[in-house]
């Protein structure tokens, strides 16, 4: 089973309004909810491509209820760990007649030591995990090392730990050898402490991570197309032209595309073909929404591989 983990949830309140009016009611046109934390859109992702994992996280109050009742009625399965504080909400707002968009993210709630602690044990409990996502920022409270736990608690399971984070916490984790990352180009610039301009530059950066224990390096360069690296193979993907709606989800599809074709034993390439196909799928979607299974399946074949 696919386990995904997303430390720091959100419920993504949408709004669209015709214009907003400076000292004056803007009434909403339309509004619509989402369960949003890249972790949590792995799984949606996945569940729409026709797999099956389950979220583990953390949630609490009405407004944590109302995004774990969501993935329950899309038909996603959850194991989420209740803390004292509120679920965050992030407010989405865009004007219809300018089609500017404004989006207001909550800091979120701050986790105590024995949330923490009841989470690790909750992750420790598992049965079963083929597959150990961890995806996303941490919230207040919440150390960059806890990542580098999880990671060595999947791996004692004998799990496909697979990383997508940033910064400290993906510095650290680092160090506990997850099996796999996801970092954008940008991401993995910081990581290594250099920009990286070229393909050779890419490939050379992924050595050094290969060198550190880390097997995959699944790097995002948005049009140009994914680069995946092992330590015996160099595999690039490039979608054919897609309409560009809106950029968010595209990583997180990106990832589930990846470890769903892993989890089915696909190849390389074919995994790395899913992967692609999902992330360009996710761009053709408006605002929160994120890849339509018809659309990656319109996208697949067309999907370019090079191996390098």
């Amino acid at each position: 089973m696919i386990y995904t983990v997303t430390l720091n949830p959100a419920l993504d309140r949408a709004m669209l309004v015709e214009e907003l009016n400076e000292d004056d009611t803007t009434r909403i046109v339309n509004e619509t909810y989402y369960a949003a934390g890249k972790g949590i859109d792995v799984s949606r992702v996945i569940r729409e491509l026709g797999g099956q994992s389950v979220a583990l996280g953390l949630v609490g109050g009405y407004d944590g209820l109302h995004l774990e009742g969501m993935l329950i009625n899309a038909g996603v399965m959850t194991n989420f760990t209740r803390i004292s504080q509120e679920t965050r909400t992030n407010i989405i707002l865009k004007e219809k007649k300018t089609g500017r968009q404004f989006v207001i993210s909550a800091s979120g709630p701050e986790i105590n030591a024995t949330e923490i602690g009841q989470f690790y044990q909750n992750v420790l409990a598992v049965q079963g995990m083929d597959f150990l996502i961890m995806s996303g920022s941490l919230p207040r409270g919440v150390s960059p090392n806890l990542y580098g736990q999880l990671v060595l608690a999947g791996k004692k399971k004998g799990a496909f730990v697979f990383l997508d984070s940033d910064g400290e916490a993906l510095k650290e984790s680092i160090a506990y050898q997850p099996t796999g990352i996801k970092p954008n180009i940008h991401e993995l610039s910081r990581l290594v402490g250099r920009e990286l301009k070229t393909e050779p530059d890419i490939l050379k950066a992924c050595e050094e991570v290969h060198q550190k224990g880390v097997e995959f390096v699944l790097a995002s360069r948005g049009k140009d197309g994914l680069i995946l690296s092992t330590p015996e193979q160099k595999i690039k993907a490039i979608a054919p032209p897609v309409k560009i709606e809106s950029t968010v989800g595209a990583g997180d599809s990106t990832v589930a595309g990846f470890v769903l074709a892993y989890s089915r034993e696909k190849d390389l390439q074919e995994c790395v073909r899913f992967a692609c196909a999902a992330g360009a799928a996710a761009v053709e979607t408006p605002g929160t929404e994120l890849c339509h299974r018809a659309t990656f399946e319109r996208i697949l074949p067309d999907v370019i591989i090079t191996i390098m």
